[in-house]
């Protein structure tokens, strides 16, 4: 198993290497290089670019974090699944080349960093604790951690994650299933509210919620044919008009960037009157015009989930270059071979169904009602834990993402996969006599 996930990660950095920077993560290593920090991104983000810049002067290692991470969790859950080798190894190369994860794993950016720390949590909860260790816990809890701190909507994606990793340590271990559901979901809370604290640390905090309602109260404005925006927020002349030429229904960039009344940035200081000023006009649009409001986020949802238009912007899929901010050094591109074909495929493919998610959560949902039907094994205990994180991380998506970037959804498909596999190689019956064995303290 090792051999294989070494020489997938040589291909992926060969493919890769050293990953590409969009706008997003070319500003999270500009504050880690001393930079005005914020907390519009998550601040783990920032610890992880001054590690990466200070081992590396660059992108370079945070890459092969990311990698690494990755492939360490499939390793892990492969080992785990009661199957002959061959099969094992299979697995490893179908969620290792699933399309979105591998297209998301070419660029650094938060996406693939939480995605590679939740499947090394997983893939150790799977193994190491699911054979009765309990030294790895505080590692799991650790990963886990981290992957709250670097997305700041992470937790529903945590909190399966945690309970089941506290499963084995209160209700395996020590015949306690209650404790073990209250443990993890207060641990979950806990990383959640120790992150809030890190983040009052930076140099200037600023909300994002403004970002998205201003999209909305667009979105609205030109559905209805008035302006619903707060004055305060754009300059004088702002009409319908305006804000049509300047909508699209893939991002909220363009709002901000090509009206001509002059659409004040979203990122408020958390006291600005402003953004009680949004909220207020938000949920008024939203009582006023509900099928408008609902019209504009299903849209959206079926730009998120579903393939995206030969039209639209590659940069909802993958990022083919580097964002130059600032004074930050210039990276060099891979201008391989393997690269420049990858690219092509990805290119290609980018517009169809191969690069949307929807696949990913028909079988995820799939998979979870196969899980539940097995939920004595340890292994169908597994898949649910997963398959719920994959879940519970995209279904809040359809309401807050402030786009159709196919990055969100990378942790919700590798999910979809590992808990697939899981729950189809479920053997009820020796699971079953293998957690009763485990109850020994």
């Amino acid at each position: 198993m090792l051999a294989v996930a070494l020489s997938a990660m040589a291909l992926y950095a060969a493919a890769f290497f050293p990953g590409t920077i969009p706008f997003d993560s070319a500003y999270q290593w500009w504050q880690a290089r001393g930079g005005e920090t914020t907390d519009i991104h998550g601040i783990g983000m920032t610890w992880f670019w001054r590690l990466s810049d200070a081992a590396t002067k660059g992108p370079e290692f945070l890459f092969v974090l990311q990698l690494v991470l990755f492939w360490c969790g499939l390793t892990l859950v492969a080992l785990s699944l009661p199957v002959r080798r061959a099969w094992r190894v299979f697995f490893m190369l179908v969620a290792g080349l699933a399309p979105v994860p591998l297209v998301v794993l070419g660029s650094v950016v938060s996406d693939a960093t939480m995605m590679g720390l939740l499947s090394c949590a997983f893939g150790i909860s799977v193994r190491a604790l699911g054979r009765g260790r309990r030294e790895p816990f505080l590692i799991v809890m650790a990963l886990l951690f981290a992957a709250v701190t670097v997305r700041r909507n992470a937790l529903p994606a945590a909190i399966p994650l945690t309970i089941y990793a506290c499963w084995f340590e209160f209700s395996v271990l020590r015949g306690k299933p209650a404790l073990a559901m209250l443990a993890g979901l207060c641990a979950a809370l806990a990383m959640q509210g120790a992150d809030a604290l890190l983040e009052h640390r930076v140099d200037r905090p600023q909300t994002v919620f403004a970002g998205t309602a201003v999209w909305d109260l667009s979105a609205m404005s030109i559905a209805s044919g008035e302006v619903l925006l707060p004055p305060s927020i754009h300059g004088p002349g702002l009409d319908v008009a305006d804000l049509r030429q300047a909508f699209e229904p893939y991002s909220n960039v363009s709002i901000f960037t090509r009206t001509h009344a002059d659409m004040m940035q979203p990122f408020f200081d958390p006291d600005d009157p402003r953004n009680d000023e949004i909220r207020r006009a938000w949920l008024d649009a939203i009582m006023r015009h509900p099928r408008d409001y609902l019209a504009h986020r299903w849209r959206l949802t079926r730009a998120l989930f579903g393939s995206k238009q030969p039209d639209w912007p590659r940069e909802l899929v993958y990022f083919p270059g580097n964002t130059q901010y600032k004074d930050n050094p210039p990276i060099a591109t891979n201008d391989g071979w393997l690269h420049a074909a990858t690219i092509d495929v990805i290119e290609r493919a980018r517009a169809g169904v191969f690069l949307a998610a929807w696949p990913y959560v028909l079988l995820a949902s799939v998979a979870a009602f196969v899980a539940w039907r097995r939920r004595e094994s340890l292994q169908g205990k597994a898949a649910l834990a997963v398959l719920a994180s994959g879940l519970l991380y995209a279904a809040p998506l359809p309401l807050i993402a402030p786009s159709a970037e196919l990055r969100y959804l990378a942790w919700t498909c590798l999910a979809a996969v590992l808990g697939a596999a899981l729950a189809f190689a479920a053997n009820p019956l020796t699971s079953a006599a293998r957690a009763t064995t485990l109850r020994a303290p």
